[in-house]
């Protein structure tokens, strides 16, 4: 009974924990890269698949290419979160930047994220990641790399991946490694420097915007997520779509934004009028300064509205 009422004490705490939290700094609909929230459209899906056979199937490595905002760190990351969990057959590190200042940095870095020493030169720290990577084989564990902003590695760093791929049995791969990067990471593998490297590369992905009705179910999706009703409107949801030109990151900021207004103006939907509001306050504006101001003075008649039906 005592451990009962201690339980409903505990979850009431955290409701109102939650509610505090929620007063200052809370949004349904954060950009930041949760993998928790994210929505797998059929495309999304295709990307985990053909990533998971690259790592389930020892394969080496895999890519994850697309253009800003279409969500290669969310996905990565979602990977990243199903794999590390999994203690008892997988070794996993994730590297959110690669701002390593050389290959020798960059493979130290590597290790200690698995817990070697550094080692003063280079080949002996190759040497040491090799007895770790034989060292897990042998204890039939699967070591994964993730690496995000990969469009930041130079070539001297592509030909140390390279290398490491090449840690490998008759069979498998003793080291997966996947990237995720700028479109631009394409066009450095396409270099004749870097043959090789791509030569390895397992699979690609390239991630492309939302449709309407992935946009409509993305929203959706989000909403009950929260644990909210969506307000957005039918009509709302495609003007999302127009402006947004599907990129889920400009579509989470328009909705951020809208949702807010609709809070402190006390209203129960968002419709139209509050996206053409948000979206010059959210993404860069490629409208004249007229059309800016005119969405401006849109605001004002919403206020207006809201207060003739106090």
């Amino acid at each position: 009974m005592f451990l009962a009422k201690l339980s409903l004490i505990l979850n009431i705490s955290c409701v109102k924990i939650t509610s505090m939290m929620r007063d200052s700094s809370y949004t349904p609909f954060s950009i930041s890269p949760n993998p928790n929230s994210l929505y797998l459209t059929d495309s999304l899906r295709a990307v985990v698949n053909k990533s998971k056979f690259t790592i389930d199937k020892k394969q080496g490595l895999t890519c994850i290419l697309g253009d800003i905002g279409l969500g290669k760190s969310t996905i990565l990351r979602f990977l990243h979160s199903d794999y590390s969990a999994r203690e008892e057959d997988m070794v996993t590190t994730l590297i959110p930047t690669p701002a390593f200042p050389s290959p020798f940095a960059m493979l130290k870095s590597i290790c200690m994220d698995f817990k070697l020493e550094p080692e003063r030169s280079f080949q002996k720290q190759q040497e040491a990641l090799e007895s770790f990577l034989q060292e897990k084989f042998v204890e039939n564990k699967n070591v994964v790399i993730f690496i995000d902003e990969a469009q930041n590695i130079n070539n001297k760093q592509l030909e140390l991946i390279r290398s490491l791929l090449n840690y490998e049995t008759n069979t498998h791969k003793l080291i997966q490694i996947v990237l995720s990067g700028q479109l631009e990471l394409k066009e450095r593998l396409s270099d004749k420097r870097n043959k090789a490297v791509a030569s390895r590369v397992s699979t690609y992905s390239i991630l492309s915007p939302l449709t309407l009705e992935e946009t409509k179910e993305m929203i959706s999706y989000r909403c009950k997520f929260e644990n909210i009703n969506n307000p957005f409107t039918a009509e709302a949801v495609e003007k999302i779509y127009q402006v947004s030109g599907g990129v889920p990151r400009s579509v989470l900021k328009i909705c951020a934004f809208a949702y807010h207004v609709k809070e402190i103006e006390g209203l129960e939907e968002i419709t139209p009028e509050f996206i053409e509001i948000s979206e010059p306050e959210v993404l860069i504006p490629d409208k004249p300064e007229k059309e800016v101001k005119k969405a401006a003075k849109k605001t004002s008649k919403i206020k207006t509205a809201k207060r003739g039906r106090v």
